[in-house]
């Protein structure tokens, strides 16, 4: 019998929501398959996880490393939602080259631009086609609560309908940025994906499941402006929020990594020394280091990678440091991902989210 595989990323799902929300459903497949608390990639961003996810392949590899992207070359800022910029092919194009019917399902537009190569059908819950809307009904807006609802209802119509051998879904993580673990707005949230993931499980005994996150929350409460940090001490530079994306009302473009482009390379030691020394700065890395302790790749990466402390985020302000009041990621402290494995013919052998794929597509 040909193997039947779902690869399910459940945006911002940090361990601490599953602890907080009863998931019989989850709590079964773990029970009969394999469950860890493992890793995301750093930076723990959608894009940049997602596309590891996908491809099996850290960021060296696979070349997104950000949602935002400065080419230092060009002088060009993009936002990192073209396949072009993908420099290894995904699950679903290798699946495809192999006669195998693949199927991607996500919540946000960009992140079906960027991951459709590869995808027999698609699906977006942001303006989905009016043959799913008659059979699951009208979605929601992307903020509300109902979205990622909405997407796993699709899911099981796609699984029923199409049975792909190979789907990846992907939800948004509005409800996250929005609420903590312990509201009861994230219980429902929580517990209505459990319901019909048990659905979907029930309507397909003998179809593996990946499920992970691409990223944790954290509550943030102080901002940090880089570039005038930066001037303050006499050093001009470009600092990029890697979670900069369309999406502002989620993040409002605040996140625990940035890039830092210095105008004068010269003053390389002087900027992370200026950096190393603010408060709510983790760590700072010239970008050779970055690339290696991370796995990212180079030449898409700033001259500096800064990582913020579990309560700090990036942006631009009015002044160097400002309270903020947020939820957000990106930092290390984000980092944790549940990684659940359900009917897999592997041992498991996971440490980061996207060791799922590994395991997913192994050749029979």
């Amino acid at each position: 019998m040909p193997r039947k595989i779902l690869i399910i990323c459940v945006d911002g799902l940090g361990p601490e929501y599953l602890e907080l929300t009863p998931t019989p459903n989850l709590d079964r497949m773990a029970a009969a398959g394999s469950f860890i608390i493992g890793q995301s990639v750093i930076p723990s961003v959608t894009n940049v996880n997602n596309v590891s996810l996908i491809t099996g392949a850290p960021p060296r590899v696979h070349g997104i490393t950000t949602n935002y992207w400065l080419d230092r070359e060009t002088g060009e800022e993009h936002y990192m939602e073209s396949p072009d910029f993908l420099r290894c092919p995904t699950v679903l194009q290798r699946a495809q080259r192999r006669g195998m019917s693949t199927a991607l399902l996500t919540a946000k537009q960009k992140l079906l631009r960027l991951l459709n190569a590869g995808a027999d059908y698609s699906l977006v819950a942001e303006s989905p086609d009016a043959d799913m809307i008659q059979k699951v009904g009208p979605p929601e807006d992307i903020y509300s609560p109902d979205i990622n609802h909405w997407l796993f209802r699709a899911l099981r119509v796609v699984l029923r309908e199409q049975d792909p051998d190979i789907a990846y879904c992907s939800t948004t993580d509005g409800m996250m940025h929005k609420y903590p673990p312990d509201a009861e707005q994230s219980h429902e949230h929580i517990h209505g994906l459990d319901a019909i993931l048990g659905e979907i499980v029930a309507e397909n005994p003998a179809r593996e499941v990946y499920l992970t996150a691409d990223h944790g929350m954290s509550a943030k409460s102080r901002g940090l402006d880089l570039e005038k940090l930066l001037g303050a001490a006499g050093i001009a530079a470009r600092a990029i929020p890697i979670i900069k994306d369309r999406y502002v009302a989620h993040h409002q473009n605040l996140g625990g990594a940035a890039y830092v482009y210095l105008d004068d390379h010269r003053l390389l030691g002087d900027a992370v020394g200026a950096l190393e020394a603010a408060r709510g700065i983790e760590s700072v890395y010239p970008r050779s280091e970055a690339a290696a302790q991370f796995e990212l790749l180079a030449e898409r990466i700033g001259d500096l990678f800064v990582l913020g402390d579990a309560a700090t985020v990036f942006g631009e302000f009015a002044t160097a440091e400002a309270e903020v009041n947020v939820r957000s990621h990106g930092s290390r402290h984000e980092s944790a991902v549940p990684i659940l494995a359900y009917n897999s013919p592997l041992t498991p052998t996971y440490r980061t989210n996207f060791d799922l794929v590994a395991a997913s597509d192994r050749r029979d």
